[in-house]
Parts: structure tokens; C-alpha cells; sequence
């Protein structure tokens, strides 16, 4: 089971050798390898959703990019991209994270020139520079109450015109839609069909928005464009 789905053997060299993203908590790896691979489905949805162009040289920040699995899905499509991957790689979340496992990932698909990855977390990171795109999967609700924070600090890496994508486990959706809407504006809401409860992915751009507009786009996201895929 190939989580990369398209990519060709020949972009791998000429080893026959795969890339290990990592058993997800309280899954298997075969189940963390189907997880992935609707999960890519879902996030090269919202990418074709967004008004950039597949060979545009854009710069684009992974929160929490464990083995690189989601940093290799945006090197894929955006074809002349340069991403930035932050992670602890300590996270229980992950089994067997480590920053040389995610390099090497990286390497064996041949995304090594374009991909970073760096020790840090999102709470301490500062970049120099703001983000085109910024995606997540399947890390910030481990943050809890400090969730909140985190949307804060990613928002202050972004520019308008910017677009977060975020796949994660919304267990209180209002409030966390609330927060977000601070900062960004609900364009397009990605859920699987079935199985996966909670998880939501969900494309916000960076806006500036009125205090009449946190409510306005918390309560639209029911009404968000959505697409179901099977998980």
C-alpha cells in the first residue's frame, strides 16, 4: 500500500526502498497507512481548491510535520515549493518520530532540496519570513486549551492573501471555529465519508476581519463547500 499514491518509482532513484511515516496513537500501521492515504486525497483537494498555480515558487510551513508525510503531499503538488517542517518529534502521538527519519523520507522521494525540516514547536517557532500556505494534520488538538495559542501564533505567520489548511480532530467545532475566525475566513470544509469521527479539514484564508465577522463566519462554517471522502 503506496501512501504516496502518484508518485513514480523513478522519482525515488535507484533504490527500492519505501518511506516510513509512523503508526498514528491508538491505530496500527496499516490502519495509519489508509488514514494517509485519504488524508493526501483530502488535502490535494484543497490544495486544487486554492488560487495558486502547481509551479508557482511558494513557501509553505508544516505545524507539526512528524516524518514528513504532509511536507512530501505539498512538495508533490506544488512543484516548485519550498517547505518548512517544525515538529518536537518527541510527541507520543507519533510512534518512532525523529527528525532523521523525516529527512530521510524526504530524500528517498527526492524532495531533500526543497524540504526543512527543524526541531521546534509552535510555540516557541519565529520565523523570519510569512508563509503562503500553512497546513497541519492531526496535531493541534493535542495542544488542548492551549489550542487557542497556537491558532493565535499561526495566524502572525501568515499574510493576508495567505490560506491555513488544518486536518484535525474538532471536538468542539463552535468554539474552535469561533477562534480561528479571528484571524480567518471559512472558505472550504473537507470531511470523510465515514469512520474518522471529528475530523474535519478545514481551508481558511487570512483576512482582517470586523468583530461582526468572527460570528458571522463561526456560523457559516456549517454551510462551508464540503466534499466527503472515504476513510
Amino acid at each position: 500500500m503506496d501512501e504516496m499514491g502518484s508518485l513514480r518509482r523513478s522519482r525515488r532513484g535507484k533504490e527500492n526502498k519505501e518511506p516510513y511515516f509512523g503508526t498514528y496513537h491508538h491505530s496500527t500501521s496499516t490502519a495509519s497507512r489508509k488514514i494517509r492515504i485519504v488524508v493526501k486525497a483530502m488535502f490535494a483537494d484543497a490544495f486544487a481548491f486554492l488560487p495558486f498555480g502547481r509551479d508557482e515558487e511558494l513557501m509553505i510551513l508544516d505545524v507539526g510535520c512528524g516524518l514528513g508525510f504532509l511536507s512530501c503531499v505539498s512538495a508533490e503538488f506544488y512543484k516548485n515549493s519550498r517547505i518548512t517542517g517544525i515538529d518536537t518529534f518527541k510527541h507520543a502521538s507519533l510512534k518512532r518520530s525523529s527528525l532523521q527519519k523525516a529527512k530521510e523520507n524526504a530524500r528517498i522521494l527526492g524532495f531533500s532540496n526543497r524540504i526543512k525540516f527543524k526541531k521546534g514547536d509552535v510555540f516557541g517557532f519565529t520565523p523570519t519570513e510569512k508563509f503562503d500556505i500553512i497546513v497541519s494534520n492531526l496535531v493541534i488538538h493535542n495542544f488542548g486549551k492551549k489550542r487557542f495559542e497556537a491558532y493565535s501564533r499561526i495566524s502572525s505567520w501568515a499574510q493576508t492573501g495567505s490560506f491555513f489548511v488544518i486536518g484535525d480532530l474538532f471536538f468542539s467545532p463552535k468554539t474552535d471555529m469561533a477562534e480561528l475566525a479571528k484571524a480567518f475566513k471559512m472558505v472550504k470544509q473537507i470531511k470523510p465519508k465515514s469512520g474518522f469521527r471529528h475530523y474535519a479539514l478545514l481551508v481558511m484564508s487570512k483576512v482582517k476581519p470586523t468583530k461582526k465577522k468572527y460570528i458571522r463566519n463561526a456560523e457559516k462554517v456549517g454551510k462551508s463547500s464540503k466534499i466527503n471522502h472515504d476513510m
